[in-house]
């Protein structure tokens, strides 16, 4: 079978037209006629059902159209194949994160990853938009998702770990011994979700719900992180996000036992049978980053 026929009897059927199926593929509609007829007489049998108005797909060329469309599939994974093979490390990869996951994938994972692959474009998009993975905006993502696209590979890497912060201003003038103490110590609340201000803490198989309360609400993480430094109440913050104010003791770390489960964290790339080396190589960095501390993340149970 040619298949070049056959790639061009897969525009006609997509198209619905023979007139279409020429300016897609950028030939004469003479030329995908000929075509059309040629793979009609190779087979022995008829594929269209013409009329001066419309043409439509016999039952013949409904099973070809179905086979047509697995070889054309099998085509582009070896085209992805062969140059993920001689293009391992090269070219674009797009990656989108919320905001602060981002900065904190910029400070950890992504200097050493292109110092070891120069030859990878990174394009980052940071921010609340969920770009459209399957269509291909973007490589690769990291979302806070409570059930997984189906059009889509989705891997739960576990729930963001927050902690409790506050400056040392703020611990002198506020007695924080016990967990109970929250109940009467003013929050820098988060402005985005009301949801994030009923907090959910746990140590070990203990738990313990508290929704806070405060005069102060920003809808980022960055700025509450900043209002928090100035000893303007508690935060809760990602560990990640943190972690170098609480070991430089710009930040108090509160009640140290007990974590706050927020959201569950994953990440998602388009189906594909063969999945490039580079996005496997990015994801595996990614993962070896949250996986060096287990202060990052709780686990997905």
């Amino acid at each position: 079978m040619n298949l070049s026929y056959l790639q061009t009897f897969l525009a006609v059927a997509e198209e619905g037209s023979f007139t279409k199926a020429a300016d897609v593929l950028d030939v004469s509609k003479g030329l995908v006629s000929r075509h059309v007829c040629n793979l009609e007489k190779a087979l022995n049998s008829k594929l269209f059902h013409r009329t001066t108005r419309r043409i439509a797909l016999t039952e013949v060329g409904e099973e070809l159209f179905t086979k047509a469309k697995q070889i054309q599939l099998l085509a582009s994974e070896a085209e992805i194949r062969v140059k993920d093979i001689t293009q391992e490390f090269s070219g674009d990869l797009k990656v989108s994160a919320p905001y602060e996951f981002g900065r904190a994938l910029c400070d950890h994972v992504i200097p050493s990853f292109l110092r070891q692959h120069p030859q990878i474009n990174l394009i980052l998009d940071f921010g609340p938009i969920k770009r459209e993975i399957a269509s291909g905006d973007c490589d690769v993502a990291f979302r806070a998702y409570e059930e997984l696209p189906n059009d889509v590979v989705g891997k739960e890497l576990g729930f963001i770990r927050n902690v409790l912060v506050c400056s040392k201003d703020f611990a002198l003038h506020n007695e924080i011994k016990s967990i109970k103490d929250l109940h009467h110590c003013a929050f820098i609340l988060n402005g985005q979700n009301e949801r994030w201000n009923q907090l959910e803490l746990v140590n070990g198989d203990k738990e313990y719900k508290i929704e806070v309360g405060g005069t102060l609400r920003s809808n980022t993480y960055s700025s509450i992180f900043s209002l928090a430094k100035q000893g303007l109440g508690i935060a809760s913050l990602p560990y990640y996000q943190v972690e170098g104010s609480l070991k430089s003791g710009e930040l108090i770390h509160l009640l140290p036992d007990w974590a706050i489960k927020t959201h569950k964290l994953s990440l998602l790339y388009a189906q594909r049978r063969i999945t490039p080396r580079k996005l496997v190589t990015f994801n595996l960095a990614v993962k070896e980053w949250l996986g060096s501390s287990q202060l990052y993340l709780i686990n997905k149970s």
